[in-house]
This record gives structure tokens, C-alpha cells and sequence, in this order.
């Protein structure tokens, strides 16, 4: 390297410096997590409100929904971020909905910005009620039967790791994972049809164990718009119209069982396939992937495991259902109201 290519090195090191350093001088209103939070969750800081800024440029918001089903899709299409929508099925039968909102930037408030906007945009489809960091965190210890009760200020006062207090621990092979007296599987869903049927969610829901069902939805650009034109053409050897084109978002869909024993992991395993393949879709065990899909799943998006694919709007609106499939009543917790 000569001298010259130092300095252009150099230079440019320095530039790269002073702009992370007026990037942390824009979010210096977010508290700091500890070194161990950061290391295990990706987790920088926080606004105790409710945001969640992580490393990668990615931002997450947690809101409990209501009264709305195939409307968020269509929702989802116009959003400058992603969301996801997890539907939690306990084995009382009791459901939940939570919608996790996802944005990607450097300062917080150009990141709030987008965030309104695209609040506004889904409060009118469904109803919903932002979380504080707190309530978002206990929550998540709940999903992972973890008996604690969450306080951003005492956990950052002793610089807990957020992971270690919130999440269980478990072990994993290669379809499958156990948690103390638990038996999990992951599921992700590969690919899907053209054109299907409703009523996917109903025959889900009757299967008698706790279940997080994860619908992860993305615009996608005009750049990806023309690309998958593109790739549509040469598959099928004709000419697209551009309405043809605008048809499709970006879906990812998982699935986490939590069951008593082996053998009743190994039935939901067999039914939900069997289901899932009598509408066409193709599902199968997060192979090598158990622990990630699970975690992403139980926390409501804070770690991110996603397999993106572009589907037909139509068939994303059948798989999420009708108004009864997003009319989950959310009930606050006496320990939350406080």
C-alpha cells in the first residue's frame, strides 16, 4: 500500500468515525442497554416507551391488536417497515394478538417519523394499543415461563443481561428443542400455492397445545416488483401487465408448539403438516434452526428469524382469515396494571 493509499484509508476512517459519532449524538435521548444485553440480544437502547433500537439499523415497536384479519395486508402493502403479526394460541384456548412493528435507519427521529406514518396507517385497520418496554418485556417472560418481574430501570441499574432473565434456556437438535419439562418444534413454511382456500387458522387452533403462529409482511419495492416481474416472465414464457406484477408482498410464516411430552410433539408435528398440506402450502420442522425460529417466535420479534417469500396478496389475506381470525381480545394482566 503506498503512502498515498494510507491516507486515503486513513481519511476515510475517520469519516466513518465522526458519522457513528453524530449518529450516537442523535439517539443520546435512548437509554443504553449493558454490555451483556447488547451482546446477546443485539440490543443497543431503548426508549422506555416502547422502541427498541437495535444493531443493524433496525428499530421494533410491540402493539396489542384487535378487529382486524385480512385488512393488515393490504395494510402491510404501503408501510415503510415491516410488521409481524403473532397470533399466540394457549392451551386453554385463550388467543392473543400482537403486532410487531420493524424500520430500518440510523436516528431515532427520522425512525419515529416512519413509525407514525405507518401507525396511522394500521390504526385504520384494527384497533391498538402501544407497549412500554417494560410491559413488552414481561410479556416476553411470560411466553418463556419465566416467573420475574421486569423493570428496565432496576435491570439496567445492575446490568443484567435481558436474555439470560427473559428467556429459558433449551437445547436443540435438529427438529426439535426441550425446555425443562417441555417438548418444542419450530416450523417454517417453505413455499406457497397460487390460489388457496380460508380456514387454515380454524383447524390450527384445535390442536390443544400452546402455539405461536408468526406472519411476517413486507412491501415490496419497485425495484423488487420489477425484478419478480421479470423472473415471472421467463418462468411462464409470456408478457406481465403491471397490475399482473403489483399483486404480490413479501410473507414469512412460522409456527412454535410447546407440548408435554414427545409423543404429543410428534402428533401436532404429523397433523400440522397434514393440514397445512390439504391447503397447499408446504411446511416442515426449521431443520438445524429449532432454537433461533423459537426464540424470534416468544419474543415478539426482538431477536429476527425470518424465510421471506413472495406470495400472491390474495393468498396472504386467506392464510391470516377473516375479521374472527384477527379478533383476538388482548386481556392486560393484573402483575402489567399496576
Amino acid at each position: 500500500m503506498t503512502k498515498g493509499e494510507r491516507a486515503i484509508v486513513r481519511e476515510e476512517r475517520r469519516l466513518e468515525k465522526e458519522r457513528k459519532r453524530r449518529i450516537e449524538l442523535a439517539n443520546k435521548m435512548l437509554i443504553p442497554t449493558g454490555g451483556k444485553t447488547r451482546e446477546s440480544l443485539a440490543l443497543i437502547s431503548f426508549d422506555p416507551s416502547g422502541v427498541f433500537r437495535f444493531e443493524g439499523d433496525r428499530w421494533l415497536k410491540v402493539f396489542e391488536i384487535s378487529g382486524a384479519g385480512k385488512s393488515l395486508v393490504d395494510a402491510a402493502g404501503s408501510l415503510f417497515g415491516r410488521i409481524r403479526i403473532t397470533f399466540t394460541l394457549s392451551e386453554s384456548g385463550r388467543e392473543t394478538c400482537h403486532l410487531s412493528l420493524m424500520e430500518e435507519g440510523e436516528i431515532y427521529e427520522e425512525v419515529r417519523q416512519k413509525m407514525t406514518e405507518d401507525e396511522n396507517k394500521l390504526q385504520g385497520v384494527c384497533q391498538m394499543h402501544a407497549l412500554s418496554v417494560d410491559e413488552v418485556m414481561n410479556l416476553v417472560a411470560t411466553n418463556f415461563y419465566q416467573d420475574i418481574r421486569f423493570s428496565y430501570a432496576s435491570f439496567v441499574r445492575a446490568k443484567k443481561d435481558w436474555k439470560k432473565e427473559c428467556f429459558f434456556d433449551c437445547t436443540e437438535d435438529a427438529a426439535g428443542f426441550n425446555a425443562g419439562r417441555l417438548f418444542g418444534e419450530s416450523f417454517t413454511v417453505l413455499a406457497f400455492p397460487e390460489d388457496m382456500e380460508e380456514g387454515i387458522l380454524t383447524h390450527v387452533r384445535n390442536l390443544g397445545c400452546p402455539m405461536y403462529v408468526s406472519f411476517d409482511l413486507n412491501a415490496l419495492s419497485e425495484e423488487e416488483k420489477l425484478n419478480f416481474k421479470r423472473e415471472l416472465e421467463k418462468k411462464y414464457n409470456r408478457r406481465l401487465s403491471v397490475n399482473e406484477s403489483e399483486e404480490y408482498i413479501n410473507l414469512s410464516l412460522s409456527i412454535t408448539i410447546l407440548c408435554d411430552s414427545k409423543d404429543a410433539r410428534e402428533i401436532v408435528e404429523e397433523t400440522l403438516i397434514s393440514v397445512f398440506l390439504k391447503y397447499g402450502v408446504l411446511i416442515a420442522p426449521s431443520f438445524h434452526n429449532q432454537k433461533r425460529v423459537m426464540e424470534s417466535a416468544l419474543s415478539l420479534g426482538l431477536t429476527d428469524e425470518i424465510l421471506m417469500r413472495n406470495v400472491r396478496v390474495n393468498v396472504a389475506e386467506r392464510l391470516i382469515g377473516g375479521e374472527q381470525d384477527g379478533d383476538a381480545k388482548v386481556e392486560v394482566r393484573s402483575d402489567e396494571a399496576e
